[in-house]
């Protein structure tokens, strides 16, 4: 550290001492003022509850004196006062509900003018008043007394402890006495003169409810005790409010006085309770010196803090600015030798720095110093006064390069730490990348002129991103000009489709989507300017899947099939039509060849014989023909009826076998039945399912080697019946395996060409099948089985019995049937 780094720091901790000095200096003054002026509030809150008592007090008093004054100016008016009238004045100054103490009010003298006696008169109220009624005050020296005070002085005079007969029971009260006389008058010594002494009114008190109710905080906040003046202090008071058990032993606050007012001078002395010591700020000024203190600790933590971040920074400084410098080193090495071409500029445009990168890519020797020139010159139709951004600009061709070049390049203006203005450029040459995008725009324009030409629509569908790509065939194709979501085009596809295709389309998405089919094939219609209805069909494939079995990405075809459809819609009527035809014909020529065959037969005539039997082997062929023909039809029209119901599954089988057994026998091969024992029956329509097994049996006896046997069989599994055919021959070429379903389709073999037949019996099949709610399939090893099988639902009211699966022999199967 440095010189002034000694400085420093020493200045910073004579800083700290002055600091802490003046938070001190402050604390204890804040201290000291705090504490006096709650010393202060709490004397006058003090102050303030003993005033209110006092003025209670006073208040008190005067009522004594004035119910007792009235009450004396009752009996000066009357000589004869009865209890109703006391009763009255009793009520008039409401006394039961007085809170200056008053119990009752009565009149006391004596019997007769020599008598020492002083007897209670009058008393009212009736309680505690006719207990009292009739009592000498004689024996009670202290009332005597307090009398003789009040007829002497002729004022109120207080008896405050006496233990009257109240109930039979004597009970300690107070008793104010005031003498009445009638006719009294004023001597010249201010002394009052009597003419006549009618006796003493007198009100009953209890002491503690005239001295509890003085002030509405009293029982709380303060304590008070009385005693009377000629009493000691030490002696029980006549009256305090709270126990000395509870009572505070040292009080901060205490105040003794005298009142007078009550006919007999009192002492009071008020003291400050628990509550009201522990409700007075005295806490206060520790709870700020503690506060100041803490505040002064964060201070010199805080410029501990600043004093060390200074130095940290000061260290900083130092690090950063060789830092700095050796930056400045680096990136001038970078600037130099970077392969990112970049030239810097003043505001004018003067090149101030280039890079051997940039050097380069301008095309210019080394020798040609870019330093002394300006930006246009070097970049022509650059605008040094353009917005910060980033573009492309093309350079003609010169004599150092091959051809025009493109750049691509990005301005930035920052300031230096003078205020002057500077451009940065940054270039980058994409001419190859250029033309490359050129060469693939040509490119894609070709293929959608191919696509147009083969009138084809493409479309590739992105799932993660939510974006499609569709070619400008499927625009035209769909009508769709203009997208909504211009980065996902495709999905405006199903605003324009026909609402009765809709759900084909999007079962079929979502069942090649979900893994559930290899392709997604489907037709649908869609508007020709809303007046007509072209035909589509779409064939598409997920082509990516996620590493967990999502797809990610689907490509698929959409063709206008419009045409197709018509022209397939022409041939089905017309061979609909001329299936028609046919038939009726048919049935005629097939009555006449069956009464000619039999007029023949009894005739020597071998020749006419077998021309009849070829005429009606082949009438009966094109029948079949036509009936597969029309059954075709039906079911592409979705016109075939099937009447499904239970049927006994032994039943159909022996019958089926009993129909087949001639022709078997007829291709030199045997017929086996295999059918699980019990009463089983299945859901389907018996005509239908005896045509199904006719065509499987009759294509197994066909395509049978001779001397071999097919068999018939039947397998039970959950909820359904799979009926296999059996048979030992040629089977079926592996190629012919995905249009062996297909109408009119046949293998290409020399047993086929010895076969006669339409090629239509398992395409009806499959769809009669289907139809009745199963599934049709085959397996075939070339020249030796092939076995054709279908299922069949059970019906639910189906009897399996008690007896395991198992077999029947097919003559008590016919026996039963």
């Amino acid at each position: 550290m440095g010189r002034s780094g000694m400085i420093s720091k020493r200045g910073s901790f004579w800083l700290q001492c002055v600091v802490i000095g003046f938070c001190l200096t402050a604390s204890a003054v804040a201290t000291i003022t705090v504490k006096r002026i709650a010393d202060h509030k709490s004397e006058e809150n003090f102050s303030v509850i003993i005033e209110q008592a006092v003025t209670s007090l006073r208040r008190t008093a005067e009522i004594y004196e004035r119910t007792l004054g009235g009450l004396a100016g009752l009996f000066i008016a009357s000589d004869n006062i009865s209890f109703v009238e006391m009763d009255d004045y009793a009520s008039a100054i409401n006394i039961r509900e007085n809170r200056s103490g008053i119990n009752a009010l009565g009149f006391a003298s004596h019997p007769d003018p020599d008598s020492d006696s002083l007897i209670v008169q009058r008393l009212r109220p009736r309680t505690p008043g006719d207990s009292v009624i009739g009592t000498d005050f004689n024996l009670y020296p202290d009332v005597i007394a307090a009398a003789k005070r009040a007829r002497e002085t002729g004022k109120l005079a207080l008896v405050a402890d006496v233990a009257l007969p109240i109930n039979g029971e004597p009970v300690k009260k107070g008793i104010m006495l005031r003498p009445v006389t009638r006719g009294e008058r004023v001597s010249e010594d201010g002394t009052r003169r009597a003419e006549r002494f009618l006796g003493y009114v007198f009100a009953i008190l209890d002491m503690d409810r005239a001295f509890d109710t003085l002030s509405p905080a009293q029982n709380n906040l303060v304590e008070l005790r009385v005693w009377l003046t000629h009493a000691d202090t030490d002696a029980p008071a006549l009256f305090q409010n709270i126990s000395d058990e509870k009572a505070n032993p040292a009080p901060k606050f205490q105040r003794d006085m005298e009142v007078s007012g009550f006919g007999q001078p009192m002492r009071l002395r008020w003291s400050g309770s628990n509550r009201f010591d522990e409700i007075q700020p005295f806490r206060a000024h520790w709870i700020l010196l503690a506060l100041c203190l803490s505040v002064t600790g964060l201070i010199v933590l805080i410029m501990r803090f600043m004093n060390r971040r200074e130095r940290t920074i000061t260290r900083l400084v130092e690090e950063k600015s060789s830092e700095l410098a050796t930056r400045e080193t680096e990136r001038r090495s970078i600037i130099e030798n970077a392969m990112l071409a970049i030239v810097s500029t003043d505001a004018d445009g003067r090149i101030l720095q280039v890079n051997d990168a940039a050097q380069t890519l301008l095309l210019t020797p080394k020798t040609v110093g870019l330093e002394t020139r300006n930006i246009a010159e070097v970049l022509p139709g650059l605008d040094p006064g353009e917005p910060d951004s980033r573009f492309k600009l093309t350079l003609p061709a010169t004599e150092y390069s091959n051809g025009e070049t493109i750049l691509e390049i990005e301005k930035n203006t920052w300031r230096t730490s003078g205020n002057e203005i500077r451009m940065t450029l940054l270039m980058r040459d994409i001419t190859k990348r250029e033309r490359q995008a050129r060469q693939l725009a040509k490119m894609e324009e070709r293929w959608n002129l191919a696509l147009i030409g083969a009138q084809i629509g493409v479309f590739d569908i992105d799932f993660e991103k939510n974006t499609s790509v569709v070619s400008k065939m499927w625009r035209m194709m769909m009508n769709i000009t203009s997208s909504s979501d211009p980065s996902d085009p495709y999905k405006d596809l199903l605003d324009h489709i026909h609402p009765d295709d809709r759900a084909n389309l999007v079962k079929a998405h979502r069942a090649c989507i979900e893994g559930d089919a290899d392709r997604a094939e489907s037709r649908f219609r869609v508007s020709d300017n809303g007046a007509d209805w072209r035909w589509i069909q779409s064939d598409a494939v997920v082509v990516e899947w996620s590493d967990d079995g999502v797809a990610r990405r689907m490509i698929g075809t959409q063709v206008d099939i419009t045409d197709r459809i018509r022209v397939e819609r022409m041939k089905q009527d017309f061979v609909a039509t001329v299936s028609h035809e046919l038939r009726t014909p048919l049935t005629s020529i097939k009555g006449s060849l069956g009464l000619l065959e039999a007029q023949l037969k009894d005739t020597q005539l071998p020749v006419a014989s077998r021309l009849v039997e070829i005429a009606q082997s082949n009438s009966e062929r094109l029948y079949n023909l036509v009936n597969d023909i029309l059954d075709m039809e039906k079911m592409n029209a979705g016109q075939m009826q099937i009447d499904a119901k239970a049927e006994s599954l032994s039943k159909l089988l022996v019958l089926v076998s009993d129909q087949i057994a001639p022709y078997a026998a007829q291709c030199g091969v045997g017929l086996d039945v295999s059918i699980p024992k019990g009463n089983y029956h299945i859901w389907t329509d018996q005509k239908r399912i005896i045509q199904v097994l006719t065509n499987l049996l009759s294509n197994a006896c066909k395509f049978s080697d001779k001397g071999t046997r097919v068999r018939l069989s039947a397998q039970l599994l959950p909820g359904e019946v799979r009926i296999a055919v059996t048979n030992f021959g040629p089977g079926i070429p592996e190629e012919f395996h995905n249009r062996i379903f297909q109408p009119f389709a046949q293998a290409d073999t020399k047993a086929n060409k010895k076969k006669v037949g339409t090629g239509l019996g398992l395409n009806i099949s499959r769809h009669l099948v289907e139809s009745m709610g199963g599934t049709i399939g085959f397996k075939s090893i070339p020249d030796e089985k092939t076995i054709f099988w279908f299922t069949c639902p059970l019906a639910d009211d189906t009897d399996t019995g008690g007896d395991a699966p198992g077999t029947e022999d097919i003559d008590q199967l016919r026996a039963v049937s």
